[in-house]
């Protein structure tokens, strides 16, 4: 689904109750804000995944989706899988996703 308008009619035909948005396989932050728009349209409920991602699309997720404005949980995961992830300042707490004081570390 790329247009906007087969988004649209794919949401119109499933009338789904939720939807779950995971950026970097549907179009960035551009081609999610659309599908977010599309499912505020038609009160349909939405959150953000980011599974898979490395410490860096985690937090340029987590940014993001911070600025949604979105009461619900969303699935913002730790890149955890991965042995040569970039060692972050992120960690989860209770639930929530949270950027400590320490440094990022770029070993390149």
């Amino acid at each position: 689904m790329f247009s906007l308008k087969e988004k649209e009619d794919l949401l119109l035909e499933i009338k789904p109750q939720f939807i779950i948005l995971k950026p970097s396989f549907i179009g960035g932050f551009r081609g999610t804000k659309q599908w977010i728009d599309l499912a505020k349209k038609y009160q349909i409920g939405w959150w953000i995944t980011s599974a898979l991602e490395s410490n860096v699309g985690l937090n340029a997720i987590a940014q993001w989706t911070y600025l949604q404005d979105n009461i619900l949980p969303q699935g913002l995961g730790t890149g955890g899988l991965y042995t040569n992830n970039f060692k972050s300042p992120l960690q989860i707490k209770e639930g929530r996703l949270y950027h400590t004081s320490s440094e990022w570390e770029f070993n390149l």
